[in-house]
């Protein structure tokens, strides 16, 4: 089939959207399918340029519709943005130079407008959903759209890529293929440029915890901070790497939910960092931390970060939201806690944790490289060469 994978994502590399559609598409690309993309934000790099003035990016022809915000945009123009989104890929769909067997659209608001489209075209329409926004984390004048949307578009779409059990539960009566965050482990990124990170971030001979992505609220990092300074005030042999934020940044932030105004430097907030980079952090580190509300928001999606990590051979402690449980198993994986709180996180790490040997760590790191491999696209080949096979 010639699929064309469109939506809010950001090719190359933009956002955690641009590896789960482009492991995707590998996938299928391996399934006997050929994908392009109209990607909504990123940029084409100059280096995917190809003789033929087609980009491509890891031999997957991509155009880049700038249907996203940029960084800094005026609210008026925020709001033109939302008005237009989607009309620079109408055209192109209805200009498309060859014919499309499939239209695989990603978390964007066209598929009132593809359903009769497809239609009307024998094209097969297809969902990637990977996410439920709370309310709270839309504007009000969002919520009744967005629900429509949620409720009454998304069920008319009869084939469906969703990220988790509890999206494909909501969406039972159509054909659907659960689709986990993956990673692609034959990158070279997972397994270069350690030594440079460990240079960085120096020598330590302890248990080393780590955070990357941004710290925003929902992932309760502010928790982890608090439970590793009351440690490292005890006297344990402890720290915590912070890959994606800036120190002075974060205290300015969330100086509200931490409970010193100063934290130790074994907190080191190492700021930025490429994407192909974060592998090498990881690599340092016995454990990633992740905690999150069990809620619609957290048990819909599947976080991009534990499936680095496992992918990086590091253990994870976590609560278990989504389908976590399928791939962390106490002391065997990482550590479930209970609850997201810094009271279950601390006692985690001060009863089971610190007194860790590194014999001990390095099991768990060879059983989650077993169970990495459950969150590598190339597991998804078959299964998505069924679903492919199937379509409604």
């Amino acid at each position: 089939m010639k699929i064309v994978y469109i939506g809010s994502f950001r090719l190359p590399n933009g956002d955690a959207a641009a590896p789960r559609v482009l492991n995707v598409a590998r996938a299928l690309r391996l399934a006997g399918h050929e994908v392009s993309f109209l990607s909504w934000g990123g940029m084409q790099r100059e280096e995917d340029l190809c003789e033929d003035g087609v980009y491509r990016v890891d031999g997957f022809p991509y155009i880049v519709t700038n249907e996203l915000p940029q960084p800094g945009t005026s609210a008026i123009g925020r709001l033109r943005n939302k008005i237009k989104r989607g009309w620079v890929t109408k055209r192109l769909l209805k200009e498309w130079p060859e014919y499309v067997d499939a239209i695989i659209t990603y978390n964007n608001c066209l598929c009132r407008w593809l359903i009769p489209f497809c239609r009307k075209r024998d094209i097969a329409l297809i969902n990637d959903i990977t996410e439920w926004y709370a309310y709270n984390e839309l504007k009000v004048t969002d919520w009744l759209g967005y629900a429509y949307d949620m409720h009454c578009i998304q069920p008319r779409v009869k084939n469906k890529i969703v990220i988790s059990s509890f999206l494909n539960r909501f969406y039972k009566e159509s054909h659907n293929i659960i689709v986990p965050a993956t990673c692609d482990a034959s990158e070279a990124k997972w397994k270069q440029g350690v030594a440079e990170a460990k240079e960085k971030v120096g020598e330590f001979d302890g248990i080393t915890l780590i955070y990357a992505g941004t710290p925003a609220r929902k992932d309760a990092v502010h928790y982890a901070i608090n439970a590793v300074q009351r440690l490292i005030d005890e006297g344990a042999a402890i720290r915590f790497l912070i890959v994606g934020a800036e120190r002075e940044q974060y205290l300015k932030n969330y100086a509200d939910l931490l409970k010193k105004s100063e934290l130790s430097e074994r907190i080191q907030f190492l700021g930025r960092v490429p994407q192909e980079e974060v592998p090498s952090y990881y690599a340092l580190a016995d454990f990633m931390v992740l905690l999150r509300e069990s809620n619609r928001k957290s048990n819909a999606g599947f976080p991009t970060k534990f499936a680095e990590s496992f992918t990086s051979g590091t253990p994870v402690i976590a609560n278990l939201t989504s389908d976590l449980g399928r791939y962390l198993f106490d002391d065997n994986t990482g550590f479930v806690v209970n609850e997201p709180t810094e009271n279950a996180v601390y006692e985690t790490l001060k009863k089971r944790v610190i007194g860790l040997t590194k014999d001990k760590i390095e099991q768990m790191k060879r059983n989650v490289g077993q169970e990495a491999k459950r969150l590598d696209y190339h597991h998804y080949v078959e299964p998505l060469r069924e679903f492919m096979n199937n379509l409604k």
